[in-house]
């Protein structure tokens, strides 16, 4: 009998106000650190994904939101270079209430509005895929299983995926 397998599960939130999408830089110890991501974190042990997504809102930018707020944009099964598989949920929401500033600055340096469309060069793989099922309205991919994601290198890791 082989051993039972588990996999991370990540949520990555597309915060969007008049057409800009939200980005966080990342900063400190964390994967990907002075690269541009999407708003993001783990999934905990009892919670279910829309809830994690509000929970990491207000965690990270100060934001609440409700449930109801919350849309699915598409999930990826992702393998990242040289790390473990990883499910990340996208979900994108319009309406908040309070503005969003940077509530952990151990990982998070700069917040910035961008389109969509024109992403910095700075921008996490994962991040890019998930914005790409929004724009493509497209519910599911395989993100680096059968396309090697490319290997750029941050402090000697690759952008792939934030730990």
């Amino acid at each position: 009998m082989s051993a039972e397998h588990r996999t991370l599960v990540d949520v990555l939130m597309l915060v969007l106000r008049h057409d800009q999408l939200l980005l966080t830089m990342r900063a400190g110890e964390v994967y990907g650190s002075g690269w541009w991501a999407l708003p993001s974190g783990r999934l905990e042990a009892g919670e279910d994904v829309v809830a994690a997504a509000v929970r990491e809102l207000d965690e990270e930018l100060g934001i609440a939101v409700d449930d109801d707020d919350v849309t699915f944009v598409g999930v990826t099964h992702a393998l990242p270079p040289g790390r473990p598989a990883r499910i990340g949920f996208g979900f994108a929401l319009t309406r908040w209430h309070g503005e969003p500033s940077i509530r952990e600055p151990d990982r998070c340096s700069a917040l910035t509005w961008c389109s969509p469309d024109d992403l910095p060069a700075r921008t996490l793989p994962y991040t890019r895929e998930i914005v790409r099922l929004y724009h493509a309205g497209v519910a599911f991919s395989r993100f680096g299983w059968r396309e090697p994601v490319a290997d750029a290198s941050v402090d000697g890791s690759p952008p792939g995926h934030p730990a």
